[in-house]
C-alpha cells in the first residue's frame, strides 16, 4: 500500500498528515515545537524548527497536511493547515479530535512533533498492517507510541464521541477501547524522544539525512 492509494468503496477525500505541536514542552524547558533541529554530519547544515521538519518529513505521505497548535510559528508552508489547538496543553486527544472535524480524510496519518528521525516508511508499515482495525500505531521494545498512528474515519468519529464524555482520557487508554492493532519496530532513532536539551543534542549527532 503506497500514499495515495484508494481502493474501491473507499472515501476521495485522500489522506492527511497530522502534526501535533501543542505539549506543554514542560520537559524541555521551552516550546520545543519552534526548537531549531540541525543535522551535525550532514553535507550541507540546515536548521528549521522540529514541527517544521516534521511536517516536512512526511509530506509524501499525503497531498494534505496540518499543524495542530495554538500559537503561531514562523516559516509554516503556504499548503499546510494550521489547525487552532483548543485547549494548549491539555492532552493531544482533544486535539485530534478537532483536527479530525476540520480536516474530513479518507485516512490521517498522525505524528507528534519530537521524533525528528521519524520518516514515512513507519507508517507505510502501520497501512499495511492495519487490516480492518479502526487504528493502527506504533509499538517499540520500550512501549507504545500512541501518538504515531493511523487513523480511519469510523475511529475519529468515535474518538470525538469518546472525548465529548471523557476529555481527559488518555491515548492509550483510547486506543485500547477502539480495538487498535500495535504494530512493532525495533527503529532505536526513530523513536528517540525529544524531551530534554541533551536529547535535543543525542538526536543532532545521530546521523546524516536520507538522500
Amino acid at each position: 500500500m503506497q500514499p495515495g492509494d484508494v481502493q474501491p468503496g473507499e472515501s476521495q477525500l485522500g489522506d492527511v498528515v497530522l502534526v501535533l505541536a501543542g505539549g506543554r514542552s514542560s520537559r524541555f524547558g521551552r516550546d520545543k515545537a519552534c526548537e531549531p533541529f540541525s543535522v551535525r554530519r550532514a553535507p550541507t547544515e540546515s536548521v528549521e524548527p522540529l514541527a517544521l521538519r516534521a511536517l516536512r518529513r512526511l509530506a509524501p505521505l499525503a497531498t494534505r497536511r496540518a499543524l495542530i497548535r495554538a500559537a503561531p510559528i514562523e516559516g509554516v508552508p503556504g499548503d499546510v493547515v494550521v489547525v487552532a489547538d483548543p485547549r494548549p496543553g491539555d492532552g493531544p486527544l482533544q486535539a485530534l479530535a478537532t483536527a479530525f472535524q476540520a480536516m474530513p480524510a479518507a485516512r490521517w496519518f498522525v505524528a507528534p512533533c519530537d521524533l525528528p528521525w521519524l520518516d514515512v516508511q513507519h507508517y507505510r508499515r502501520l497501512a499495511a498492517a492495519i487490516g480492518s482495525a479502526p487504528v493502527a500505531f506504533a509499538r517499540t521494545p520500550r512501549g507504545d507510541e500512541p501518538l504515531v498512528s493511523l487513523w480511519t474515519p469510523i475511529a475519529a468519529e468515535a474518538l470525538i464521541h469518546r472525548q465529548r464524555a471523557a476529555p481527559r482520557e488518555s491515548a492509550r487508554v483510547a486506543l485500547a477501547a477502539l480495538g487498535a492493532v500495535a504494530v512493532d519496530t525495533d527503529d532505536g532513532r526513530a523513536f528517540l524522544n525529544v524531551n530534554t536539551l541533551s536529547d535535543l543534542e543525542m538526536a543532532c549527532s545521530m546521523g546524516e539525512e536520507e538522500r
